[in-house]
């Protein structure tokens, strides 16, 4: 049992490889996966062990039956992902929830992003502040500062955000603002 130089793949490559793809067409009614499972056949072939390598009708028979074999599980993969869809079709509005769920996180990780990039202060004061939803004041008695400073972080990390949030995610913070 040995396994098959590129030389030799290529030779039967040549030799089969048409045939393969004319042979997995009628079975998956798809010319580019035909030849994706003709191709994948010749790379099990020099992967694989062959008792004769050299007997065409013993190469011949391991290709057309890999060919087979893949076809026949994309067959059945394909059959059960359309089941799966019959049994449990996704309507419109659950489609456009999933699209606004990846919207909305993505939005948010880019303004946690820019949080995450502002001075230390106004980091802090923007968390607490339109995260946490607390009053100017609350901030300013938990941070031991005046509300003044707590007015002007606000406003310092609004102008340093404006610059690195894109329109989307700046407008969600606008919406934090006056919620």
């Amino acid at each position: 049992m040995d396994k098959m130089t590129p030389e030799e793949v290529k030779h039967w490559f040549n030799l089969y490889y048409t045939r393969l793809c004319t042979f997995a067409f009628r079975l998956v009614n798809c010319k580019e996966t035909a030849r994706d499972l003709a191709q994948d056949a010749f790379v099990v072939l020099m992967n694989g062990h062959l008792l004769a390598k050299d007997d065409v009708g013993s190469v011949k028979s391991f290709l057309y039956s890999t060919v087979k074999f893949a076809a026949l599980n994309r067959i059945r993969h394909q059959q059960t992902v359309r089941r799966v869809h019959e049994e449990h079709p996704l309507e419109e509005a659950e489609e456009a929830h999933v699209l606004q769920a990846m919207l909305h996180a993505e939005i948010l990780g880019e303004l946690h992003a820019a949080l995450e990039s502002l001075p230390a202060g106004c980091a802090t004061v923007c968390r607490m502040s339109y995260l946490e939803g607390m009053r100017n004041a609350e901030i300013a008695e938990s941070l031991d500062v005046s509300i003044n400073t707590v007015k002007t972080q606000k406003q310092r990390a609004l102008t340093l955000l404006r610059g690195r949030l894109s329109p989307q995610a700046l407008s969600v913070l606008f919406c934090l603002l006056w919620r």
